[in-house]
């Protein structure tokens, strides 16, 4: 659509620009940084995205991140310095991790359908109680020491490519299918797009609702898996910035803020503007108080360009349809 197209077109140039104004952008060093950063950050992005399509928003994405890593990383300590197998141990700790962060997602949403509640201020409020556990548990203190074969983890790459990229594409793959393919998908589109419809459709509206956000606490618990391997390290506060990044591909992407609009692969490409941009900002020796400032006029000035985008197109569409 015109939007994917758009979006195709600024990150070529934003690319390009970078490229040729910022000295070592283009360099296979910094690349390669980039695809190790950017999947930690995506996966939690995604998760925002399936809740904004079905017309909520989940603000708790890092804090769930941030728990479900917490309690692998003891997991992982626990087991090796009792003498336990190593591997069994990461594999352990990586389940344990992706299921309690799908419950963290699972307890959101039968807030939102049980309670009643918002989802803004549902996930407002798991965000405060998750990061709370989380601050219990670790008194503030970094979880660390991690063996080698952990860290091994983190710097794992296929002919170059880090391993957690290849997942992320795998991921975006499956994804665009789920949303485009699969009845659950267009339960998602047809939610945000029209409740009253969606409704009267017969359609399973708790159902649907307490799925997205499950799977967008699946989605966060890999991204702090990821981001726990790649620091090697995890602790309260990790990606705290994460959750204004997340809205703001999102809407760089094309998801609408009233829901059932946009697709991945536009959250997709989104993701690699703002990483194109931080790694250039990084570069320039930006401050990191400056990069939140243009985070924060961007993501007000592509709601109020989509606002007066969407009116104008409503207005075609009604003259052309006279």
């Amino acid at each position: 659509d015109l939007n994917t197209t758009i979006l195709i077109g600024a990150t070529i140039i934003i690319f390009l620009v970078l490229s040729i104004a910022v000295d070592r952008f283009f360099t296979a060093r910094n690349i390669r940084s980039m695809s190790f950063q950017l999947p930690e950050f995506a996966f939690m992005a995604f998760g925002m995205a399936l809740c904004m399509l079905s017309g909520g928003i989940d603000l708790s994405i890092v804090s769930i991140a941030n728990f479900s890593s917490v309690l692998a990383g003891y997991i992982i300590l626990g087991m090796t310095n009792g003498g336990g197998n190593t591997w069994l141990s990461i594999i352990l700790a990586f389940l344990v991790a992706l299921v309690v962060s799908s419950l963290c997602g699972l307890f959101n949403g039968i807030l939102i359908v049980r309670a009643h509640i918002m989802p803004i201020l549902a996930t407002l409020s798991t965000m405060i109680f998750y990061g709370g556990l989380t601050m219990g548990i670790t008194q503030g203190r970094t979880i660390l020491g991690f063996p080698e074969e952990f860290t091994e983890i983190g710097i794992f790459a296929v002919w170059g490519i880090p391993f957690s990229f290849i997942v992320l594409i795998i991921i975006t793959i499956i994804l665009t299918f789920v949303l485009g393919k699969t009845v659950f998908g267009r339960n998602i589109y047809l939610y945000g797009t029209n409740k009253t419809a969606a409704l009267f459709s017969g359609m399973k509206i708790n159902s649907t609702i307490i799925k997205t956000y499950t799977l967008s606490g699946f989605l966060s618990g890999i991204g702090g898996l990821i981001m726990m391997s790649r620091v090697n390290s995890t602790r309260v506060g990790y990606g705290e910035g994460y959750v204004l990044q997340a809205l703001l591909v999102c809407v760089l992407g094309g998801i609408s803020t009233l829901g059932g609009k946009g697709k991945i692969f536009g959250v997709f490409l989104g993701i690699l503007v703002l990483q194109m941009l931080q790694s250039g900002f990084s570069l320039l020796g930006l401050e990191p108080y400056f990069r939140n400032f243009i985070w924060g006029i961007t993501l007000i000035g592509v709601m109020i360009a989509n606002y007066y985008l969407e009116k104008s197109g409503r207005r075609i569409k009604s003259l052309t349809q006279r």
